[in-house]
């Protein structure tokens, strides 16, 4: 095998590689997706105030969705991914040099300090990739927990999107940042990869 048959080989095994992630990624989030292409707004209106908010009655998801401020505790993930709450978050900047932060709008760039700098250290990869940098989707709210709308997860400061769109080489506009929607690999009956889609990913 020659020199250059071995890197198209490479390149291939690569191509593979990844379409097999993409389709496990897609499988784990398909519940989840049309919550995530939801555009923003402008001009976010605050939730009224609960009636009643000491009643055990009221849902979880009412009480987390209001705090707009993290819980000044030592940093601590509370729970499961899907049933839990988070302390002591840290909120992921929406400028850095290699990233930018998508549906300001939610106040969803919230997460554990080990999550933020996670990110902050994976998006300074995205150079080396070919990509400017990464555009960054929903984590957590800033007391984690359930929300109103969309994930049923993201609730302990663990999780994140990353959109499947390269950085451009400028900053977006607030409103490209609400209106903008992800690139999407899934078929549309969200049940497997669409081959077309993740081709035209993979080449760019």
């Amino acid at each position: 095998m020659t020199a250059t048959s071995r890197a198209l080989a490479g390149v291939a095994w690569r191509q593979i590689a990844l379409c097999a992630a993409l389709l496990l990624l897609a499988a784990l989030i398909a519940p989840n997706t049309v919550g995530a292409q939801d555009k923003g707004t402008l001009n976010p209106q605050p939730l009224p105030p609960l009636a009643h908010p000491d009643d055990p009655k009221t849902p979880a998801k009412e009480l987390f969705g209001r705090k707009d401020t993290p819980a000044p505790l030592q940093s601590r993930t509370i729970g499961f991914y899907s049933k839990g709450c988070l302390a002591g978050a840290k909120a992921l900047p929406i400028n850095g040099r290699t990233w930018q932060v998508m549906r300001l709008s939610r106040n969803r760039n919230w997460g554990h300090p080990k999550l933020v700098a996670f990110l902050e250290r994976l998006a300074d990869q995205a150079p080396k990739t070919g990509w400017r940098g990464l555009l960054v989707g929903d984590m957590s709210q800033p007391r984690g927990g359930p929300m109103i709308t969309g994930h049923a997860s993201h609730q302990v400061g663990l999780d994140a999107d990353i959109w499947l769109t390269p950085m451009p080489n400028r900053e977006f506009t607030r409103l490209e940042r609400e209106e903008k929607l992800a690139t999407m690999v899934v078929r549309d009956d969200r049940e497997d990869v669409d081959p077309h889609r993740c081709t035209r990913l993979l080449r760019r």
